[in-house]
């Protein structure tokens, strides 16, 4: 590629007030600048997803209302997290100018636009726009690299035929298409035919030292804790997580701090960390005793870190949504995953052997790279 058609457009979940969101933008970022691309993350987001991570909700509803309520006493906090989210936002990724509309995309800068990763494909999210299918390119090459479909098959929430016929299009207008789970590389073949790789998160294409940039260093807790990450705060997991402090007399910190107060998980006598953004939370898994999660990227950097973890099964995981299940048994890791049940004679805190795992990821990261860089330089599986 000639230089001056080195500039790579990303469009993704970037102002998404979640770490897993602005991570995978940063680490896409940060392998495409490794390999000699100067990416720009094209800084468009919906109404829907700033409404998302506002601190109250549209009191449009009774529900909404008390959410409010709850909210309230401790909304200063709420209003700290978000200022720091866009902190690191500004500090870290390289945006284009801010784009309001869906009718000012263009992509008269990008030789290749990648969409993805994260679920920027479930159109059934606040956040949903078609605009991560890319339409709006006209020249440059159309690229989805890990984009993730949640655990919503398109043809499940679409209104009628003709709907799903564009979504039909809008894939095979592309160059080249990856996905991130098994489910989604099924669902892409029955929409359209073909068989698309399954790539890891860019998250994982990069090493602990990768990070260090970032990671905050202002980790206060003193002595051994547990992280607990799980956004639902599922209280039948919270009672587990609880449970665990107990028999190894450690704290709890925890993250969320929204879900935090609206589902009262204070009662549990869990800690949530002064402020939170990414650099907060790699900085907390890195330096926890035990790491305990739900969540797909919670799982990921506890990887990373090479710490002791668990995945908690929730319902979800038992269905379509298999975001965890797959990364778990690519890497070779499917005893982390477990039942919120506690195992009497069960050492939660034993060592975890990480040869298998890292003998994997070798592999499906060269496989991963190796699928980004082709597919920017002209080779089209679609």
């Amino acid at each position: 590629m000639k230089e001056e058609n080195k500039k790579i457009g990303i469009i993704t979940f970037h102002n998404s007030y979640n770490c897993g969101s602005m991570m995978q933008t940063y680490a896409l970022q940060t392998i495409l600048e490794k390999n000699g691309y100067k990416p720009e993350i094209v800084d468009y987001y919906t109404e829907g997803q700033t409404q998302m991570y506002k601190t109250f909700f549209k009191p449009d509803s009774i529900k909404n209302i008390i959410k409010n309520i709850l909210l309230f006493p401790n909304s200063k906090k709420i209003d700290n997290n978000n200022m720091k989210y866009e902190e690191f936002k500004n500090k870290n990724f390289k945006l284009s100018k801010e784009i309001k509309k869906y009718a000012d995309l263009n992509d008269r800068e990008y030789s290749a636009v990648i969409a993805g990763s994260d679920q920027v494909w479930n159109i059934t999210i606040e956040d949903y726009s078609k605009a991560y299918f890319l339409p709006w390119v006209e020249n440059a090459r159309k690229i989805g690299y890990a984009p993730s479909f949640g655990s919503k098959k398109i043809k499940d929430y679409v209104k009628n035929e003709t709907e799903y016929q564009e979504f039909k299009d809008y894939l095979n207008n592309f160059n080249s298409i990856s996905i991130r789970e098994n489910n989604g590389q099924k669902w892409i073949k029955e929409m359209i035919g073909k068989e698309v790789p399954v790539v890891l998160d860019p998250t994982l294409l990069l090493d602990e030292e990768d990070y260090k940039n970032v990671e905050s260093n202002d980790v206060n807790e003193k002595g051994d804790y547990i992280f607990f990450y799980s956004p639902g705060f599922d209280r039948g997991i919270c009672k587990f997580v609880k449970e665990l402090s107990k028999k190894y007399n450690m704290p709890v910190i925890t993250w969320s701090r929204k879900n935090y107060e609206i589902k009262q998980i204070w009662t549990f006598g869990f800690k949530t960390p002064e402020y939170e953004n990414p650099a907060k939370y790699l900085s907390l898994i890195k330096n926890a005793k035990l790491v305990l999660t739900t969540s797909f990227h919670g799982a990921i950097f506890a990887t990373t870190y090479r710490k002791k973890f668990y995945v908690l099964k929730n319902g979800a995981m038992f269905g379509n949504d298999d975001r965890v299940r797959t990364m778990l048994n690519t890497l070779k890791m499917n005893d982390r995953l477990i039942d919120y049940k506690i195992d009497e004679n069960k050492d939660y805190l034993e060592e975890i052997e990480y040869t298998e795992y890292e003998k994997a990821l070798k592999v499906e990261r060269e496989k991963s790279i190796k699928y980004l860089l082709d597919a920017i330089n002209g080779v089209d599986n679609i």
